[in-house]
């Protein structure tokens, strides 16, 4: 298994970071801040094409972060970009590079976008999504069988407080019958949104992650204590840092949590 899901089987506070691929062709300060980050936290997060905003493809950023960066990534694969084809061939070059942990994710609409005049595919959903990924584990696709199995730690995201706590749980129980090992939430402002998170049905044993996002011109200081209660309050099994209006930021926030 990876170093990030032996950390959490371990108990361990997780501290994991999101970095979204360039804008174009260069790695240099994606790969700069991972080398900066990687004997610091628990892995790098490589977004895919977040907030429906074009990117380099996050297969290659990975790929590129576990050579030259020494980093332990989790990719980001969303359902809005891909149809099952694409995703199981994304799924392959990933594990081919290094990659062991995937976050499956439905992905922000287009309509939110620099391109709203894209059209979103969720040929699969996040659970079909998570699914597929199990079913490679076995050696197979939707269609057959595969020359060799392909295995990841699943990951899966968890909404806080936008949907009714009944439809809630039985995404979130669905998300972890199809395989998700670990669940990272969307940015929370309190301990209590966790709070409510974990008295989901089965989420006593459930590896939860919080997430937290500072703005570009936000204080440190209240994320940085939101993250130390988080830990000594025992519900979060860590926490997952974005920056990402000024990714430089994370650093900052990251010694501040060492």
């Amino acid at each position: 298994m990876s170093k990030f899901s032996d950390a959490l089987a371990g108990g361990k506070f997780v501290l994991t970071v999101e970095m979204d691929p360039p804008r174009g062709t260069s790695l240099g300060e994606m790969d700069a801040l991972a080398k900066s980050l990687s004997a610091k936290v628990d892995a790098v997060v490589v977004s895919d094409n977040r907030g429906a905003v074009a990117r380099m493809s996050p297969v290659l950023a990975a790929h590129h972060l576990i050579k030259h960066a020494q980093a332990e990534v989790i990719l980001t694969l969303t359902c809005r970009d891909r149809n099952r084809l694409a995703l199981t061939s994304e799924m392959l070059a990933a594990a081919a590079g290094g990659v062991q942990n995937l976050l499956l994710v439905s992905g922000d609409f287009v309509t939110l976008g620099d391109q709203p005049g894209s059209r979103p595919v969720y040929d699969l959903d996040s659970v079909q999504a998570l699914i597929l990924a199990s079913l490679l584990a076995q050696g197979r696709d939707f269609s057959g069988e595969l020359s060799e199995p392909v295995a990841f730690f699943l990951g899966a995201s968890l909404p806080v407080a936008t949907e009714p706590p009944g439809l809630a749980g039985i995404k979130f129980s669905k998300k972890l019958k199809a395989g998700a090992g670990y669940f990272m939430t969307q940015p929370v402002s309190g301990a209590a949104e966790i709070e409510a998170l974990t008295k989901l049905p089965m989420a006593a044993d459930t590896k939860i992650i919080a997430g937290l996002e500072l703005g570009a011109e936000q204080e440190a200081g209240p994320l940085v204590e939101l993250a130390k209660e988080l830990k000594s309050g025992g519900k979060a099994a860590g926490v997952h840092l974005a920056c990402p209006e000024a990714p430089q930021r994370i650093a900052e926030l990251v010694d501040k949590l060492s």
